[in-house]
């Protein structure tokens, strides 16, 4: 199994959270149910930006933002064999995402595009080797169709913003799930939400993916993206992440929100029972809670794993946040950079069985 020294995400109490937003969100939670669709609730608290949580995040220049840069300069993408897709969003800000495509893939052969977001700090090349995923698309299923083994691998590349996480993960590359800006007829849509729009839209212009099979995937903060952005996309048919912490509350998060979507595909999650920061309890636990009460209608499939990758029933109550320095370095945030390998298959089954309608 190949590892990797990887990343410092959090989430922590729900209770503290939607007090710092105004208090419990459960009756906007029992009453957002809408034609299928769950509509956002606006954040209440003093700056908040609505039905929008937080405010964009600020861009900052992180020490810890250079190995991603020293990855891109070293050309790593090319090196592995796959193409670097080049943008500017609508700030201006330079964006970047690897692409893989199986020789397989064409017109005549389209396969799935999963959709692959970094964790912050870390830079994403490095998170595709871990996760193995820059050779299993090559030969995934999928599909469920012998003749169509692999698929494509999109890696669109995070920003250096400011984190509601503590420190070391206050800024640096990520993902801003907090300022959750869908709108896509919004000059001030979340810019990397429009980034991700715009290389999928570029992938998909080649004719050669599957448009039932759109899959996000991603770990820790990328994974809290992938959901929010699945959730809120037409398209994509199904999302399965590492170690998320909830994107809709985190541990400094003044700007809570109850979960909302206008796209109720399925999702699978998986966490260590002791994870970084007690993101189990409140990225797993916590979040099930939540989003059955809020989407009845969403399958959500939660996986719980002990040290040896095996499923069990819990998260380890021993295996708690309290706020200090040291509760960031306890067993589960070593566990919280290793990617769960023996878990692929079976997340790549939950993805396979879940294709759009035809």
């Amino acid at each position: 199994m190949r590892t990797s020294v990887f990343q410092i995400a959090s989430v922590a109490t729900l209770g503290i959270l939607l007090a710092a937003c105004g208090g419990s969100d459960t009756p906007a939670e029992g009453s957002a149910l809408r034609g299928g669709a769950v509509p956002p609730v606006p954040a209440q608290a003093a700056g908040c930006a609505g039905i929008h949580g937080n405010p964009p995040a600020e861009l900052t220049h992180s020490p810890s933002a250079l190995p991603g840069t020293l990855s891109n300069l070293a050309q790593y993408c090319t090196l592995r064999g796959g193409e670097v897709l080049t943008w500017s969003d609508g700030d201006g800000t330079p964006r970047q995402a690897c692409l893989y495509v199986p020789a397989q893939a064409s017109a005549q052969t389209p396969l799935p595009l999963v959709v692959f977001l970094q964790g912050s700090i870390f830079p994403a090349d490095q998170q595709v080797l871990v996760s193995q995923y820059d050779t299993l698309y090559e030969t995934a299923d999928l599909t469920g169709d012998p003749n169509r083994p692999g698929f494509i691998l999109l890696v669109p590349q995070g920003r250096d913003t400011a984190h509601h996480y503590p420190f070391p993960d206050d800024t640096g590359l990520g993902w801003d799930n907090w300022y959750r800006n869908f709108d896509r007829s919004d000059p001030a849509i979340n810019r990397d939400v429009q980034t991700i729009d715009h290389f999928i839209a570029e992938v998909k212009a080649r004719g050669i993916v599957d448009p039932r099979r759109i899959y996000m995937t991603g770990w820790s903060n990328g994974a809290a993206m992938a959901i929010l952005y699945g959730l809120n996309t037409p398209g994509i048919a199904a999302t399965a992440v590492y170690s998320s912490p909830d994107p809709f509350v985190d541990i400094a998060d003044p700007c809570a929100q109850p979960p909302f979507g206008n796209n109720l595909r399925p999702i699978m999650t998986v966490h260590n029972d002791c994870d970084i920061v007690g993101i189990c309890t409140t990225g797993s636990e916590g979040f099930r809670e939540r989003i059955t009460r809020t989407m009845p209608q969403l399958e959500y499939r939660a996986a719980i794993i002990d040290l040896q990758q095996q499923e069990v029933a819990a998260c380890d109550a021993s295996c708690t946040y309290d706020g200090t320095p040291v509760d960031a370095l306890s067993p589960g945030a070593v566990r919280h950079l290793i990617w769960p390998t023996q878990w692929n298959a079976r997340m790549f089954q939950f993805l396979r069985e879940r294709a759009l309608p035809e």
